[in-house]
């Protein structure tokens, strides 16, 4: 179950850096949506298309954590295991810090397996009942960027003319389309059929760490006593050795 634990975790740090386009420089200044109300905000969001990325059945459902810090679980399927006929649900949750309630808006986001710390994240666009589009941006040494960007609705589709209204909105803030991929919610397997489900969170982490760390300490601890009793038989085998010579020379002698 480890080693699967493992090769699933793998399969969704790909799956995350593919969900992104790399430019150079810092993150773009992205103006966010004034006077955003939270808890209008929070619920369910269908992608409805998403910056580069294979996944089908995308979900963002957002709730509070704290006054000022929300969670963002991104729920989908993926690619890979769809290809080899496996239903499954897979979820991955994030924590949305809110620095400045004056603008809650301007969020900063840290997911579980993103080794570089935390990132932007904004709301763009919203009306609350149809729509809203995120961007998300971490940049990197101060010359190199990543970023995705998200069109999201309340129900699994939204209609054509929306969808080039934010495209259009956001090419103008340049912010490019070009590369967001339709999500399709077409055939999507519930959490209670599937016969895989894949929660990720931070405790979700820690404890695989751990896990690993303490299956590390196992390891070393069995080469050890391998090392011991390597040692302790090598010396008893000396000693034997020595006796039989002993005796030989005594024998030797008496001859």
């Amino acid at each position: 179950m480890k080693v699967v634990g493992v090769a699933v975790m793998m399969v969704m740090v790909v799956s995350t850096a593919a969900g992104h386009d790399w430019g150079w420089g810092s993150c773009p200044s992205i103006k966010t949506f004034p006077d955003l109300d939270v808890d209008k905000f929070l619920g369910l969001w269908y992608v409805i298309q998403q910056t580069d990325t294979t996944s089908s059945c995308l979900t963002m459902n957002y709730s509070r954590a704290s006054p000022t810090q929300l969670r963002a679980t991104k729920s989908r399927q993926l690619l890979v295991l769809d290809s080899l006929s496996i239903e499954h649900t897979n979820s991955y949750t994030a924590k949305l810090d809110m620095p400045d309630l004056d603008n809650p808006a301007a969020m900063r986001v840290k997911w579980p397996l993103n080794l570089a710390g935390k990132a932007d994240y904004r709301v763009v666009d919203i009306d609350y009942d149809n729509y809203a589009v995120v961007f998300e941006c971490q940049k990197f040494a101060n010359f190199l960027h990543r970023k995705s960007t998200a069109i999201l609705a309340r129900s699994p589709s939204l209609s054509n003319e929306i969808i080039s209204e934010k495209r259009k909105a956001l090419n103008d803030m340049g912010i490019s389309t070009g590369d967001l991929d339709t999500i399709d919610h077409s055939v999507c397997v519930k959490r209670e059929d599937a016969g895989l489900n894949i929660d990720i969170d931070e405790e979700t982490i820690k404890k695989m760490l751990k896990d690993a760390s303490q299956s590390v300490r196992n390891i070393a601890s069995q080469l050890a006593g391998g090392a011991s009793d390597l040692a302790a038989s090598l010396a008893e085998l000396s000693r034997t050795l020595a006796s039989t010579s002993s005796n030989q020379e005594a024998v030797a002698i008496i001859d």
